[in-house]
């Protein structure tokens, strides 16, 4: 009997706790609430919601990833940083949070990091096809591009006609040096925006098609004059097109948008 008596008061236990963590649950309804908060722009009423929940509520997990993404909302990227751990330390396996945690390591620039936490995040969701696309801005910003062309081109094997993603592959292909795959890709690309003439523009470059190169990146500077690495392949391009005044100017000017890469051209082709 007093076995029974314990059995019983084991299973209402474990039917409050389920209640309690269920999707309908309070707590659930109070994060759902709180989140619409955060993702509709709500941030200082949020975070006063979360303060108080997470005091009350220390080890969920979900409360410590909507406190993470308010904190990037604000550009509190090292808080969002520590909450965002603090999340996957109480549940590693939700896509979500390593995606979320992806983007802020991004943001702060430590892209293999960043790129490690898209990819576990398309791993645990296979579906979850803009992880997928990230991990590869990630890897080529980490200069990893045998990574960066695999998972550009799982991306591409799922949306074949993402003009975007092809200008992903192509910067793989260059930065492994196979200028001729990028032009292949390129070329295939259905909108003829800046960045597809600035990326085109830097395959001419390094095949030495100087005179292409500077049409193309003409073309991309007038659509969108804020691609100031431009300044610095035009330049070389004309540099080794023979006009070298044009070419100080175009680093000069890329010195002035605080493109300091340019003192080693100024330095380098005197």
């Amino acid at each position: 009997m007093k076995y029974l008596f314990f059995s019983l008061l084991l299973i209402l236990s474990f039917l409050k706790v389920k209640a309690q963590t269920g999707e309908n649950s309070p707590l659930e309804k109070e994060l759902n609430h709180i989140e619409y908060l955060v993702d509709n722009g709500r941030e200082n009423t949020a975070f006063d919601e979360l303060n108080v929940f997470i005091r009350k509520h220390p080890s969920n997990a979900r409360a410590y990833y909507l406190r993470a993404k308010n904190y990037f909302n604000s550009k509190s990227t090292k808080a969002a940083l520590q909450d965002i751990s603090l999340a996957l330390k109480y549940k590693n396996n939700v896509a979500d949070y390593h995606f979320l945690k992806g983007e802020i390591l991004f943001e702060l620039s430590k892209y293999k990091s960043s790129a490690e936490s898209f990819d576990k995040a398309f791993k645990l969701c296979d579906t979850l096809y803009e992880s997928c696309y990230r991990a590869s801005e990630a890897f080529l910003r980490a200069e990893n591009f045998s990574l960066g062309e695999k998972t550009s081109k799982k991306y591409l094997e799922k949306f074949p006609d993402s003009d975007s993603a092809k200008l992903l592959l192509a910067e793989a292909y260059l930065g492994q040096e196979e200028e001729i795959e990028a032009l292949k890709i390129i070329n295939s690309v259905n909108k003829k925006d800046a960045l597809f003439y600035r990326m085109r523009g830097i395959v001419y470059n390094k095949t030495q098609m100087y005179g292409l190169s500077l049409t193309d990146f003409n073309a991309a500077l007038d659509l969108n004059p804020k691609l100031t690495d431009v300044y610095l392949w035009r330049g070389l391009s004309y540099y080794f097109s023979g006009e070298k005044q044009k070419a100080k100017s175009d680093w000069n000017t890329a010195l002035e948008k605080r493109l300091y890469k340019a003192n080693q051209y100024l330095e380098k082709y005197r």
